[in-house]
């Protein structure tokens, strides 16, 4: 197992940004003639050697309070990455001005041992396998609808492609319009819905328990000089 202060080859490259132009669909106002309606976005990795900045802790944090999910598993994450099983991105948008705002994050899980159907390709051993999760998705409110969500799993989707995984995977709310969000971006159930969520957890989020449901996808993505975007 690496050091907290030395990284491990697979961990170090995937260090970099990833750049990207994401056309603004789903907005309630039609643009104006001339317009421009591209936005450039960054994947800037949540680096912890030899220690996450603070700064990176407390956005981590601040994002997994506004959606309500997982702001305890900051720790487990960070070990993770530690240990080569996953990665988080952070998401920069340019502004105008030629700076860059946090828009969200997002985040490649590379073993799930409580679920290996969703990330297996670096489990230990003969368990090893061809599946990887892209999973912790969250855009701010005043980016959403832009189209960032799916050009950023898109950008994840081709890295996971570049370390061999062949199938990428995800879970999401069973409901219709949670699917039909990735359905578009060619994923599709494999396995039955579950029950997965706490009631008493989401209810103190507000939802029902219908919302306690989870649906499992998948897509094949293929290497670089296949890929489609």
């Amino acid at each position: 197992m690496p050091t907290s202060h030395i990284l491990p080859a697979y961990v170090v490259e995937m260090v970099g940004v990833i750049r990207t132009t994401s056309k603004e669909v789903g907005t309630s106002s039609t643009p104006r003639d001339g317009e421009n309606t591209s936005l450039e976005f960054e994947l800037r990795p949540w680096v912890v050697a030899p220690e996450p900045s603070k700064a990176d802790v407390e956005e981590l944090r601040r994002q997994r309070v506004a959606c309500g999910w997982y702001a305890d598993r900051i720790p487990i994450w960070e070990q993770e990455i530690r240990n080569g099983t996953r990665y988080i991105w952070l998401i920069h948008v340019r502004t105008p001005t030629g700076l860059t705002e946090i828009a969200g994050m997002i985040s490649l899980n590379l073993y799930d041992p409580t679920d290996p159907s969703l990330a297996n390709f670096r489990a230990p051993g003969s368990l090893a396998g061809d599946r990887a999760e892209v999973s912790l998705i969250f855009i701010y409110p005043k980016y959403r609808g832009r189209g960032i969500l799916g050009a950023a799993s898109r950008r994840v989707e081709q890295k996971a492609a570049e370390l061999g995984v062949t199938t990428a995977t995800g879970n999401t709310m069973a409901r219709s319009e949670k699917l039909r969000i990735y359905e578009g971006m060619g994923y599709q159930q494999y396995k039955p819905v579950e029950k997965i969520y706490d009631s008493q957890e989401m209810s103190a989020l507000g939802f029902g328990e219908e919302h306690c449901y989870a649906a499992f996808i998948e897509k094949k993505i293929y290497p670089p000089r296949q890929y489609r975007l």
